[in-house]
């Protein structure tokens, strides 16, 4: 939220007009930057005013948003809580110290400094957004969306509200619905990044893949190196890559954590993980063994396979990119390790050996599958096991990408890279994966072992 310009001091003093006139002019310049997204050059602009205005709180609230969004969320939080501090009645400088702890990963602190800009200001609808927008992300949907709705109710021609508002009820289902409020946000800001991305999302899920993939198009031309664009540029398009990049599986799954485990077994239908650790137990009570040594769980998400497979095995890791998943997996206390990594980079650099891999749910975000064997093979012992499961590609090829985003792949596929690096699968079982869009997806579990 950029501020005009306003002087606010602790000890008041008397600034030349022709100074005053030019620091008026520096700040309009640094706003501008911060606008066109040249942070570095609206910070220098901002600190040189404060060399002669060091407590105005506009000043710094501005200059704590260009630190956040440079991200520099140590210096933000300084300037954010000196314009807290300098203003305490001002509800703006709140709401600025509440993205920054938004930032930060502290929704507490966030939600507090939303909840006292509104205490400050009743119906402040940008105070309403923000927290809406965060009780909807801490998993109380109902509230959040309430807020929201008065917050539009109050500005209706906010672009960041009418966005909110389509994430919120497209989370619920309401689809149609969530595209015609995005699609008013769009018309009010339309190189706004985040809108065309939820946008193209929406689009996708109505199988309206051109125009999906022209927004996505525009978001690339103001953004190249938005990766997770890039990915379901792809898709839309049919091409195939060889992994979904890190930007975004960190962005989906951080904003599905709050959810994640209710949504995926409750409505999804999904049970992956009982299903194999079923399979595994009965091969463990073939082979006349009881238990693993040491096992662990790739792309562990919140646990849900941890739970499934905790009892066989003494010793359990859990490694997976999207920290806010790793949050709610470590409130479980399933794993006796937790690693914030990739999955395939960390097996890399990793010097532990297993002698149990679970994979579900993970070669959905991997197209080829050589790299993530051959780093498996390296941290293998003698007789290890790979529990995993796979999306079914239908007909020729050895792996899609397909429009969700998430990759498909052929059952010989899997296995002649399995045998590539030395595992025989020993079990195998048919398998429906989870529901999209009301329709079962086909899928396939395997038990795969190292002689």
């Amino acid at each position: 939220m950029f501020e005009p310009f306003g002087i606010i001091n602790k000890r008041p003093h008397i600034l030349d007009c022709r100074i005053m006139s030019n620091l008026q002019s520096l700040f309009s310049e640094a706003i501008h930057l911060h606008q066109q997204g040249l942070l570095e050059e609206a910070i220098a602009k901002y600190q040189a005013i404060l060399q002669s205005l060091p407590v105005n709180v506009n000043v710094l609230g501005n200059l704590g948003l260009a630190c956040r969004d440079l991200g520099d969320l140590s210096a933000a939080l300084r300037y954010c809580r000196r314009a807290a501090d300098a203003a305490p009645d001002d509800s703006s400088q709140q709401l600025n110290l509440g993205a920054v702890y938004e930032s930060m990963g502290q929704p507490d602190d966030a939600r507090n400094c939303y909840q006292k800009a509104l205490t400050l200001t009743p119906g402040n609808p940008k105070a309403l957004n923000n927290l809406g927008k965060l009780l909807h992300m801490q998993g109380n949907t109902e509230q959040g969306l309430k807020l929201i709705r008065e917050s539009v109710a109050i500005e209706p021609n906010s672009p960041l509200a009418l966005n909110n508002l389509g994430v919120i009820l497209s989370s619920l289902g309401q689809i149609k619905t969530a595209i015609k409020y995005t699609e008013r946000s769009l018309s009010l800001a339309p190189r706004h990044p985040e809108t065309l991305y939820n946008l193209a999302g929406l689009y996708n899920c109505e199988e309206r893949y051109p125009e999906a993939a022209q927004l996505l198009e525009q978001l690339l031309e103001l953004q190249s190196d938005h990766e997770s664009a890039r990915h379901m540029l792809a898709a839309a398009r049919g091409k195939v890559t060889n992994a979904a990049p890190k930007q975004y599986i960190v962005e989906t799954f951080d904003k599905y954590a709050h959810k994640f485990d209710h949504h995926l077994t409750e409505s999804l239908g999904y049970d992956a993980p009982e299903t194999l650790a079923t399979m595994t137990r009965e091969f463990l009570a073939t082979n006349e063994h009881s238990s693993f040594t040491r096992g662990i769980d790739l792309g562990c998400g919140t646990g849900l396979s941890g739970a499934a497979f905790s009892p066989l095995t003494a010793s359990l890791t859990g490694v997976d990119l999207s920290p806010l998943m790793l949050e709610q997996a470590r409130e479980k206390n399933l794993y006796q390790q937790l690693e914030c990594q990739e999955v395939i980079e960390f097996l890399q650099g990793d010097r532990n050996c297993y002698d149990l891999f679970i994979a579900t749910d993970v070669l959905i975000y991997i197209g080829n599958l050589e790299p993530f064997f051959a780093a498996i093979q390296a941290r293998s012992e003698n007789c290890s096991i790979i529990a995993c499961s796979i999306e079914r590609l239908e007909g020729d090829g050895e792996y899609k990408l397909c429009t969700s985003g998430r990759y498909a792949h052929s059952r010989d596929y899997l296995n002649t890279q399995a045998e590539k690096f030395g595992f025989t699968c020993v079990a195998h079982r048919d398998h429906t994966i989870r529901k999209e869009n009301g329709k079962w997806i086909v899928g396939d579990l395997f038990l795969l072992q190292i002689k």
